[in-house]
């Protein structure tokens, strides 16, 4: 027979000893269907309310009940844009409207430009999720050139089960409002538990839309479609050139040169040309009379024999 060290035997007391002393400290259970045992809170308390009391001030609103678990399937968004270089912009864009009409889609928005030789649409439809892919396909059949395609998916289940918990325990929480306004007897509690059930259900009205919006963009796709008409090279040429607008541009330019000639012949004539008269005669005089006074000092050239 082995026998125990004293170390070993003090290491199993003392286990025993903790395992013992936390049952004490966790207290008796009520097991299924079995009354509570005096003293413990009552739901009503919880809420701040007494239900064998009967009366008691509702001082804080109920708390967030359990998080529910709500079994929501993947969600996913999809958005995308597109360019497509077509011959002829009405008839493409008709048959691309009910390609999308077909599987079950339809036209959110649209806006069409015709100014001269350049045409151009942009079309944004609105898809189903499970035939988006055989809608793209379609779609680029149609152009005479895929000029470019942009396309996203965006996972998010997780907001979707986030938001649905939310307005889960919203909701947990209005009922829990509802039956102690049941049995609010002072005008004042029931004033605070109506102040507490408005804005309950003024969040599950906000939550609830922001899930349904959710719902939608995850069932049926967002997709920009551009159609545009490709324009010739001749008419790119002669598109800014008219023969009407560059001879009256000409005629413009002659009268604006033959205004100019007159402008500065008018100038002369009765602001120069006063001026201009008399500092020519006296420059005149100034050099005629120099000439006379240099010829008269000048010495007589003997003549000879």
């Amino acid at each position: 027979m082995r026998w125990i060290s004293s170390a070993t035997l003090g290491s199993v007391l003392l286990a025993l000893f903790v395992v013992t002393g936390c049952n004490a400290a966790a207290g008796p259970t009520t097991a299924p269907g079995q009354a509570a045992t005096p003293g413990a809170a009552t739901p009503g308390a919880a809420y701040g309310y007494d239900d064998e009391q009967g009366e008691s001030p509702i001082d804080e609103p109920p708390p967030d009940g359990p998080v529910a678990q709500v079994d929501t399937p993947v969600l996913v968004v999809h958005t995308g844009s597109m360019q497509l270089e077509v011959a002829d912009l009405r008839s493409t864009v008709d048959q691309a409207t009910a390609q999308i009409a077909a599987l079950g889609g339809f036209v959110a928005e649209s806006h069409e430009e015709n100014s001269g030789e350049y045409q151009s649409a942009t079309v944004t439809y609105r898809i189903p999720a499970a035939r988006w892919d055989e809608a793209l396909t379609g779609l680029r059949v149609l152009g005479t050139k895929v000029l470019g395609e942009d396309t996203n998916a965006q996972d998010v289940t997780a907001q979707a089960v986030d938001l649905d918990a939310r307005i889960a325990n919203l909701r947990a929480t209005e009922a829990a409002l509802q039956a102690i306004m049941v049995k609010a007897t002072t005008i004042a509690d029931v004033l605070k538990v109506q102040a507490e059930l408005t804005g309950v259900r003024g969040d599950i009205e906000s939550l609830v839309a922001q899930r349904d919006k959710l719902g939608d963009q995850a069932a049926l796709g967002t997709l920009e479609v551009a159609f545009n008409v490709p324009v010739v090279a001749a008419a790119v040429a002669t598109s800014g050139w008219d023969l009407g607008a560059e001879v009256d541009n000409a005629v413009a330019a002659l009268v604006r040169v033959t205004q100019g000639i007159t402008t500065l012949a008018v100038w002369f004539g009765i602001v120069l040309l006063p001026v201009a008269i008399p500092v020519v005669l006296i420059i005149w005089l100034a050099v005629k009379l120099r000439r006379r006074y240099e010829s008269r000092r000048a010495p007589e050239v003997p003549s000879a024999m």
